[in-house]
């Protein structure tokens, strides 16, 4: 059976009201005020059949109130200033019974103090009916304060009341009863069903997510167990491959192609060198830890790595970053950077000058790395200053060398930024900039 018709009056409420709980306040309203105006209208007919003017009188105000009450909440108030209208209506009629009209406890009285707790407590919360249950518990205590007495019995109502009137009160505040804990247990019980089943399907959830991440631990202890392979059987090889080319390429300086070999070996381990270092550190920390470093010594480190490449490049490395420059941040990568930078610098120079140097700004630090090369492409240069980790779409990726990918993606993670610009009068520089208010610690 369709109850719709009854919500009505409290179309408007319904139509701006989410939360399912409220709605359900509202559509608990809108079936109690029906169910009054019903019952004071039946009231109403039963008195006026009969000699009853006093309670004709008193049952006719609040069949009018309720009327009033009706075409209130059709013109849209508030429902939980609606709420709060209908427990101070009751609340007047409590005080009034006991000190005003009757000076007397009854059944009548009784049990609108009854409804206007359980009003107040369903439908404006917990605080709310503690203040109203108190101004009710405050009501029979002046009562009782002022002089009157209970008796040995509790009158049914005012006099003139007959058993057939409070009888149906008596109903009514029952049917009301029913409807607001049918109604509220029923969406009690539907939200623990639903609390259930979510919990069902979050421990369902929890204990997928324990298995893959048991197998995730078990994918990384093999993948450790690959990396610690692979540095050990092709690292090793290559180191011996480029030492031993480097020898032969000094040994015999007029055999080009014995030279290109040690470059191309060279070239080849820094590579699987740098790369295996970033893995193995992405592999083994959690964290990235910072600390102070001396920008002097770790660029005359990398510089002379790099000496002998230099030399067959025709190149001079020259680091004009002044001893005692000192910045906070992850060596072991801030000198992957620094050793993937110098080694592209290297690459594209010939009888140049590979030059490390420092500019001091305000709020920032620059450790550059020029060349007077054959300067950067556009492209290149473009997505070294952008935000992108890897090259866009359109870009030719091959282009842009493993080395700057893994330069870029360190650069995010040491909270650094990276600034390509030309070199005059010919080369490129590559600012790496350290943040001096937020060092990373």
């Amino acid at each position: 059976m369709s109850l719709a018709f009854l919500e009505w009056p409290v179309r408007k409420q319904l139509a701006t009201e989410t939360n399912t709980l409220n709605r359900l306040r509202i559509k608990v309203l809108a079936y109690i005020l029906h169910l009054r105006i019903l019952s004071m209208a039946i009231l109403l007919v039963f008195y006026l059949s009969g000699d009853y003017s006093q309670q004709t009188i008193r049952v006719a105000g609040l069949l009018v109130t309720s009327i009033l009450f009706y075409v209130a909440l059709s013109m849209g108030l508030p429902w939980k200033k609606a709420i709060h209208t209908a427990v101070m209506i009751f609340m007047l009629i409590i005080w009034g019974n006991l000190l005003l009209v009757d000076n007397f406890i009854s059944l009548v009285t009784l049990q609108y103090a009854v409804i206007l707790i359980v009003c107040a407590f369903y439908g404006l919360g917990s605080r709310w009916g503690v203040i109203y249950s108190f101004i009710v518990l405050l009501a029979f205590l002046t009562f009782l304060l002022t002089g009157h007495t209970v008796g040995s019995s509790i009158p049914l109502g005012a006099a003139g009341s007959v058993k057939i009137a409070v009888g149906l009160l008596l109903i009514n505040d029952l049917i009301f009863l029913i409807l607001i804990h049918y109604y509220f247990f029923s969406s009690f019980n539907e939200t623990i069903r639903t609390l259930d089943a979510r919990t069902v399907e979050l421990t369902a959830n929890l204990g997928l997510q324990q298995d893959l991440q048991q197998k995730q631990k078990e994918e990384m202890i093999h993948q450790m167990h690959l990396l610690a392979s692979i540095s050990h059987d092709i690292k090793s090889p290559l180191r011996f491959l480029m030492i031993t080319t480097g020898r032969l390429a000094t040994s015999y300086p007029d055999l080009p192609t014995v030279r290109a070999i040690s470059q191309s070996s060279y070239r080849l381990y820094n590579f699987m060198k740098n790369l295996l270092e970033y893995t193995e550190f992405r592999y083994k920390n959690t964290g990235i830890t910072f600390s102070y470093m001396d920008l002097n010594e770790l660029v005359a480190q990398k510089f002379e790595i790099f000496s002998a490449q230099a030399v067959n490049q025709s190149n001079t490395l020259v680091n004009e970053v002044s001893p005692g420059v000192i910045v906070k941040s992850n060596l072991q990568l801030v000198g992957i950077i620094l050793h993937n930078l110098i080694d592209n610098a290297n690459k594209v120079t010939s009888h140049g000058n590979i030059i490390v140097k420092v500019e001091d700004h305000r709020n920032e630090l620059h450790l550059i790395v020029c060349d007077d090369g054959q300067g950067m492409n556009p492209e290149i240069r473009n997505w070294i200053n952008s935000q992108a980790k890897v090259p866009g779409p359109d870009d030719n990726p091959q282009s842009f060398g493993m080395g700057l990918l893994i330069v870029k993606e360190i650069s995010t993670l040491i909270r650094v930024k990276l600034l390509a610009v030309p070199f005059e009068p010919r080369g490129t520089a590559i600012h790496i900039i350290f943040s001096k208010n937020n060092p990373g610690s």
